[in-house]
Protein backbone atom coordinates (compact mmCIF):
# COMPACT_ATOMS: atom_id res chain seq x y z
CA UNK A 1 0.00 0.00 0.00
CA UNK A 2 2.89 2.94 1.00
CA UNK A 3 4.73 1.30 -2.63
CA UNK A 4 1.32 2.67 -3.99
CA UNK A 5 1.07 5.61 -2.44
CA UNK A 6 4.84 6.79 -3.28
CA UNK A 7 4.31 5.47 -6.86
CA UNK A 8 1.89 7.80 -7.27
CA UNK A 9 3.15 10.66 -5.65
CA UNK A 10 6.34 9.94 -7.79
CA UNK A 11 4.36 10.31 -11.00
CA UNK A 12 2.14 13.42 -9.67
CA UNK A 13 5.61 14.91 -9.34
CA UNK A 14 6.98 13.99 -12.44
CA UNK A 15 3.71 15.43 -14.13
CA UNK A 16 3.79 18.84 -12.55
CA UNK A 17 7.61 18.81 -13.01
CA UNK A 18 6.88 18.44 -16.84
CA UNK A 19 4.17 20.57 -16.68
CA UNK A 20 6.38 23.67 -15.30
CA UNK A 21 8.98 22.82 -17.86
CA UNK A 22 6.72 23.06 -20.59
CA UNK A 23 5.49 26.66 -19.12
CA UNK A 24 9.24 28.12 -17.87
CA UNK A 25 10.21 31.17 -19.88
CA UNK A 26 9.12 32.45 -23.28
CA UNK A 27 8.73 29.62 -25.84
CA UNK A 28 7.90 28.87 -29.31
CA UNK A 29 4.87 26.13 -29.54
CA UNK A 30 4.01 24.03 -32.51
CA UNK A 31 0.38 22.85 -31.63
CA UNK A 32 0.40 19.36 -34.30
CA UNK A 33 -3.37 18.03 -35.16
CA UNK A 34 -2.39 14.84 -33.43
CA UNK A 35 -2.78 17.59 -30.12
CA UNK A 36 0.82 16.96 -29.45
CA UNK A 37 2.61 20.43 -28.50
CA UNK A 38 6.54 20.75 -29.05
CA UNK A 39 8.13 23.75 -26.86
CA UNK A 40 11.28 25.24 -27.94
CA UNK A 41 12.61 27.55 -25.41
CA UNK A 42 13.37 31.39 -26.71
CA UNK A 43 16.74 31.01 -25.00
CA UNK A 44 17.62 28.35 -27.44
CA UNK A 45 17.07 31.19 -30.64
CA UNK A 46 14.85 28.79 -32.40
CA UNK A 47 14.77 30.05 -36.44
CA UNK A 48 11.52 28.73 -38.12
CA UNK A 49 11.72 28.46 -42.18
CA UNK A 50 9.17 26.90 -44.87
CA UNK A 51 10.85 24.59 -47.27
CA UNK A 52 8.92 22.49 -49.85
CA UNK A 53 6.32 21.58 -47.60
CA UNK A 54 7.61 21.72 -44.32
CA UNK A 55 7.75 23.67 -41.11
CA UNK A 56 11.79 23.93 -40.37
CA UNK A 57 13.19 24.70 -36.62
CA UNK A 58 17.10 25.28 -36.07
CA UNK A 59 18.16 26.30 -32.46
CA UNK A 60 21.46 27.09 -31.70
CA UNK A 61 23.61 24.17 -31.44
CA UNK A 62 21.21 21.59 -32.59
CA UNK A 63 19.97 19.51 -35.12
CA UNK A 64 17.36 21.10 -37.54
CA UNK A 65 13.44 19.88 -36.77
CA UNK A 66 10.95 18.98 -39.34
CA UNK A 67 7.02 19.02 -39.36
CA UNK A 68 5.08 18.69 -42.28
CA UNK A 69 2.59 21.80 -42.85
CA UNK A 70 -0.59 19.74 -43.26
CA UNK A 71 0.32 18.10 -39.81
CA UNK A 72 0.33 21.31 -38.28
CA UNK A 73 -2.44 23.43 -36.81
CA UNK A 74 -0.51 26.81 -35.54
CA UNK A 75 2.77 28.14 -34.31
CA UNK A 76 2.59 30.33 -31.48
CA UNK A 77 4.95 31.95 -28.95
CA UNK A 78 3.67 31.79 -25.66
CA UNK A 79 4.91 33.64 -21.79
CA UNK A 80 6.52 36.61 -24.19
CA UNK A 81 6.78 39.70 -22.66
CA UNK A 82 6.25 43.03 -24.73
CA UNK A 83 7.31 46.37 -24.42
CA UNK A 84 4.55 46.85 -27.37
CA UNK A 85 0.50 46.40 -25.59
CA UNK A 86 -1.31 46.44 -28.73
CA UNK A 87 -4.84 46.70 -28.50
CA UNK A 88 -7.08 44.04 -29.21
CA UNK A 89 -8.68 46.02 -32.25
CA UNK A 90 -5.80 47.93 -33.10
CA UNK A 91 -4.74 45.49 -36.11
CA UNK A 92 -7.71 43.35 -37.39
CA UNK A 93 -7.92 40.50 -39.88
CA UNK A 94 -10.60 39.30 -41.63
CA UNK A 95 -10.77 36.16 -43.96
CA UNK A 96 -13.20 36.30 -46.79
CA UNK A 97 -16.14 33.66 -47.08
CA UNK A 98 -14.43 31.61 -49.80
CA UNK A 99 -11.00 31.38 -47.54
CA UNK A 100 -8.89 32.29 -50.89
CA UNK A 101 -8.35 36.21 -49.08
CA UNK A 102 -7.30 37.87 -45.98
CA UNK A 103 -7.45 41.21 -45.42
CA UNK A 104 -5.51 43.30 -43.19
CA UNK A 105 -6.41 46.91 -41.53
CA UNK A 106 -4.49 49.05 -39.97
CA UNK A 107 -1.23 48.12 -40.44
CA UNK A 108 1.26 50.24 -40.33
CA UNK A 109 3.05 51.76 -42.88
CA UNK A 110 5.70 49.47 -44.29
CA UNK A 111 4.93 46.81 -43.15
CA UNK A 112 5.62 43.58 -45.48
CA UNK A 113 2.99 40.93 -46.21
CA UNK A 114 4.34 37.50 -47.50
CA UNK A 115 2.39 34.91 -48.93
CA UNK A 116 3.67 31.26 -48.86
CA UNK A 117 2.97 28.35 -51.05
CA UNK A 118 3.03 24.92 -48.90
CA UNK A 119 6.30 24.05 -50.03
CA UNK A 120 7.76 27.52 -48.58
CA UNK A 121 7.94 28.79 -51.94
CA UNK A 122 7.60 32.78 -51.58
CA UNK A 123 4.05 33.46 -54.11
CA UNK A 124 3.08 37.05 -53.57
CA UNK A 125 5.03 40.41 -51.43
CA UNK A 126 2.45 43.61 -50.57
CA UNK A 127 3.93 46.52 -48.52
CA UNK A 128 1.08 48.71 -46.25
CA UNK A 129 0.30 51.80 -47.18
CA UNK A 130 -0.91 54.09 -44.33
CA UNK A 131 -4.52 53.33 -43.08
CA UNK A 132 -5.51 51.42 -46.35
CA UNK A 133 -6.93 47.84 -45.62
CA UNK A 134 -4.55 45.15 -47.65
CA UNK A 135 -5.93 42.24 -49.44
CA UNK A 136 -4.07 39.22 -50.15
CA UNK A 137 -6.21 36.56 -52.23
CA UNK A 138 -5.13 32.78 -53.11
CA UNK A 139 -8.21 33.27 -55.52
CA UNK A 140 -6.12 32.32 -58.53
CA UNK A 141 -4.22 30.33 -57.42
CA UNK A 142 -4.40 25.90 -57.49
CA UNK A 143 -5.97 24.50 -54.43
CA UNK A 144 -3.78 24.10 -51.41
CA UNK A 145 -2.45 25.42 -48.12
CA UNK A 146 -0.59 28.77 -48.46
CA UNK A 147 0.83 31.25 -45.35
CA UNK A 148 0.46 34.88 -44.96
CA UNK A 149 3.29 36.20 -42.87
CA UNK A 150 2.83 39.17 -41.43
CA UNK A 151 5.63 40.76 -39.16
CA UNK A 152 6.43 38.17 -36.13
CA UNK A 153 2.32 36.43 -37.30
CA UNK A 154 1.60 33.76 -39.76
CA UNK A 155 -1.92 33.16 -40.86
CA UNK A 156 -2.73 29.89 -42.69
CA UNK A 157 -5.35 29.89 -45.67
CA UNK A 158 -6.86 26.56 -46.98
CA UNK A 159 -7.90 27.27 -50.37
CA UNK A 160 -10.05 23.89 -51.07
Amino acid sequence: MRKTIFVQLLLLVGFAMGTWAQQAGPQLVVWQKSGEKVYYQLGDLPETTFENGLLVIKCQGQAAVQYQLENILRYTYENVASAIDLQPNERSVSINRQGDAVTLQNLPAGTAVILYAANGAEVATAVAQSGQPLTISVGQRPAGVYLVKVGSQTIKLLKP
